[in-house]
């Protein structure tokens, strides 16, 4: 089987430059035109359901890539951002004004910070380890849409690498990976194509 993934198109967030995780921000014209773009990108792959986070940028990215193909999409929780807790829907140059040490602790191993009142790795990375399995377990081919954290954490933990690799992978808007399960085993085939 086969899992796709693929983030979220550009947000309003995104453009506006706030640290944010939960907070629920509409696609730009220029999101909704990647998840188009996507969509178009793996018209030719056999995706049997989906599996997005229910943040609007996210659910919206998914329900434009598959429009017309029938698929499912399923709204799942565990596929969310981080809470950013605190620093939810800051403006991120005012957090590095304000939050310097701790902030560049944060860009170096998000792993290892827990932003103020906010969520730990350790519980983005158990519950993506559930969705994982559950996914495994179906044996259908599938398609996440969520966000870089969640995602990173997907393909991190698919891969068998250290949480710390997180930092190094960045999934581009308006691309799409995969990532092949067979005997056990996990194949990266393509990132952020």
């Amino acid at each position: 089987m086969k899992l796709y993934l693929v983030r979220h198109g550009e947000s309003v967030c995104n453009v506006e430059r706030m640290l944010y995780g939960r907070t629920d921000c509409a696609l730009t014209d220029k999101g909704r035109e990647q998840a188009r773009a996507v969509g178009e990108k793996l018209a030719g792959t056999a995706i049997e359901r989906c599996v997005a986070s229910p943040l609007i940028r996210a659910a919206d990215t998914a329900r434009i890539a598959l429009a017309g193909r029938g698929v499912p999409i399923e709204l799942d929780g565990r596929l969310m951002e981080q809470d950013m807790g605190e620093w939810e829907n800051v403006h991120f140059p005012t957090l590095l004004e304000q939050e310097p040490e701790l902030m560049r602790a944060m860009l170096t191993d998000w792993t290892q910070v827990v932003p103020p009142g906010g969520e730990s790795y350790a519980s983005v990375r158990a519950r993506v380890e559930a969705v994982i399995a559950e996914a495994a377990a179906s044996g259908r081919d599938t398609l996440f849409v969520a966000h870089n954290g969640p995602l990173s954490t997907v393909l991190a933990l698919l891969l068998n690498m250290p949480d710390s690799a997180v930092n190094s992978l960045w999934f581009e808007q308006g691309c799409w990976s995969s990532v092949e399960l067979r005997d056990g085993m996990a194949r990266l085939c393509y990132f952020n194509k």
